[in-house]
């Protein structure tokens, strides 16, 4: 047991206990909980999307992605998350559910508006992720969609130019930046990035 020290106050030790204790995403168990709860929610996702195209051919309501939407996006909130969730291909999941149907259906404006901005705060981002996976045409298709929403066409062009930085810098995009704003990227630079 500890000794305490007479001449602190109450709020002092208060103060000192509260510095020693690490939340539990800093702990050695930390990564392996993180590759649990990882693991399960993308497992989740994927078949929320499989479900939403049977559902989508059998030409019934498509509310699969919808009822797990919240949940997704708080958990793409969580930075101590970043790293397990590229790791384990989020960027696949998102690519899935932004996707448009065969039929040429367009996704939910409310799920492509949250991952969209989910996408701007992930950290960590780098050329190997993009790489994985095809989410950088689908953002490119939505950039340049016709009757996609203003916000969501510039959320996306915000994307684009963000990885077309990450092709020719050799860093990741640890921390992305305040504030949105429209580019125009050059479909080359979209083929660059592959």
């Amino acid at each position: 047991m500890e000794s305490v020290d007479p001449s602190k106050t109450d709020f002092e030790l208060m103060r000192d206990s509260k510095k020693r204790k690490l939340p539990w995403w800093k702990t050695p168990n930390a990564p392996i909980i993180c590759k649990r709860i990882v693991k399960n929610l993308l497992r989740r996702m994927y078949a929320a999307a499989r479900e939403d195209i049977e559902l989508r051919k059998q030409h019934k309501q498509v509310t699969k992605k919808l009822a797990l939407l919240n949940e997704f996006l708080d958990a793409l909130r969580k930075r101590y998350l970043h790293p397990t969730l590229l790791d384990r291909g989020v960027l696949s999941v998102i690519e899935l559910w932004l996707k448009p149907a065969a039929n040429g259906e367009l996704t939910n404006s409310q799920i492509t508006r949250g991952l969209l901005r989910s996408m701007l705060e992930l950290s960590g981002v780098t050329r190997t992720h993009l790489e994985r996976c095809k989410v950088v045409e689908v953002v490119f298709a939505l950039q340049n969609r016709r009757y996609e929403m203003h916000d969501n066409q510039r959320m996306a062009s915000e994307l684009i130019h963000r990885w077309a930085r990450l092709r020719t810098s050799k860093c990741s995009l640890v921390t992305p930046g305040k504030g949105t704003f429209a580019v125009t990227v050059h479909p080359c630079a979209v083929t660059r990035l592959k």
